[in-house]
């Protein structure tokens, strides 16, 4: 974790920000009387920072300008459906740093030295990065390190590397002798889990997916999503759900087949053939995979098109509007969001901690 010792900038800002709702609290001058210089002077000297502007007598300073421009940008950064989980993350990592904070504070006052003093001290007494550590190092690492690298050639930055990393032990001991509870919660999404799933029904754990046939992305996580399913097999069911975006001319029809191969117990196997080819969906292509899963075509080419089957991809698609859902693959897992071709470690870990809280 990155250090992060003195924030002054950081905390004069919250600082601005509460004299700020301090002087909303505590009101301003009449809107109907006229304001003279004077009563300007009275403003700047009741409210925080300087008036920008005058309205009707009632002031607004540059604090309260800032603190609307923070507001928008808060709101700009984490809209949307992946916001919650943006949001989430922002925090947990605001919270790693001010715990840091707080723990070489603690440390710091209990030696009687300065935060810094005591960090630079605590840096000093760690062992030296050895020759043997950075040449073994080198060896583990050199195939990424281009063609025919020398140790002399990256001796320096290595040591340096390897020093960064074990001044971490300062804060990892600090960590670990400290008694710390986080309880910041995941924001979660009530969403239908209706549509083919894999999994066990009565799973702990549902991630529901909208994706898009003809979404590239879509298809890069479909490995993802095995791997998942082999390594969570009574912990995890997965729910395929429709999201075809409109600027993809395929992706609809594509979806409809799929409810089709469904209808026939085939869904997964005609997902994993779309995804494989997601250069040809026409309908051509639809009826030829349905040949080759072996479906019974007549049943297969009537859904295709059915007011019904249109219906089903239509409802997938109203469910995504209502949580906010516009791109793919979007994932709510228990109903935390999860945003994009996420790595199988990003969906683990959120797995886990389900599981973890299961088990509590």
């Amino acid at each position: 974790m990155k250090p992060s010792i003195l924030r002054a900038s950081h905390r004069l800002s919250l600082v601005s920000a509460c004299l700020v709702l301090f002087a909303l609290a505590t009101g301003c001058a009449p809107a109907s009387e006229p304001t003279s210089q004077d009563q300007v002077t009275q403003i700047v000297e009741v409210q925080t920072g300087p008036v920008v502007a005058v309205v009707n007598g009632a002031g607004i300073t540059a604090d309260e300008v800032d603190l609307q421009i923070r507001e928008t940008l808060f709101a700009e950064k984490f809209a949307g459906a992946a916001g919650a989980s943006k949001l989430f993350d922002a925090r947990s990592e605001a919270i790693d740093d001010m715990i840091q904070d707080q723990l070489v504070a603690q440390a710091a006052s209990k030696a009687g030295l300065a935060e810094e003093a005591w960090l630079s001290q605590a840096k000093e007494a760690l062992p030296a990065v050895s020759d043997e550590e950075v040449t073994a190092f080198f060896e583990e690492n050199k195939s990424r390190l281009g063609t025919d690298p020398q140790l002399d050639q990256f001796a320096d930055r290595i040591r340096t590397y390897l020093m960064t990393q074990q001044e971490e032990k300062v804060y990892q001991q600090l960590y670990e002798a400290a008694e710390i509870q986080i309880t910041l919660e995941r924001e979660r999404t009530q969403i239908a889990g209706t549509g083919a799933s894999m999994g066990p029904e009565n799973a702990p754990i549902t991630i529901i997916e909208f994706s898009d046939f003809q979404c590239p992305y879509c298809a890069r996580v479909v490995p993802t999503l095995k791997k998942i399913r082999d390594t969570y097999p009574d912990s995890v069911r997965v729910v395929f759900r429709h999201l075809p975006l409109n600027f993809h001319s395929q992706a609809k029809l594509a979806a409809q087949a799929s409810v089709c191969a469904d209808d026939q117990d085939q869904f997964w196997a005609f997902h994993d053939k779309l995804f494989e080819d997601q250069k040809n969906m026409g309908r051509e292509k639809l009826v030829a995979y349905a040949t080759e899963l072996e479906l019974d075509l007549p049943a297969f080419e009537s859904c295709l098109d059915s007011p019904e089957t249109v219906a089903r991809v239509d409802a997938d698609l109203a469910a995504a509007a209502e949580v906010g859902a516009t791109g793919t693959p979007a994932f709510y897992v228990n109903g935390i969001m999860l945003s994009g071709a996420q790595p199988f470690e990003n969906f683990q870990a959120v797995i886990e901690d389900e599981l973890a809280q299961e088990g509590s």
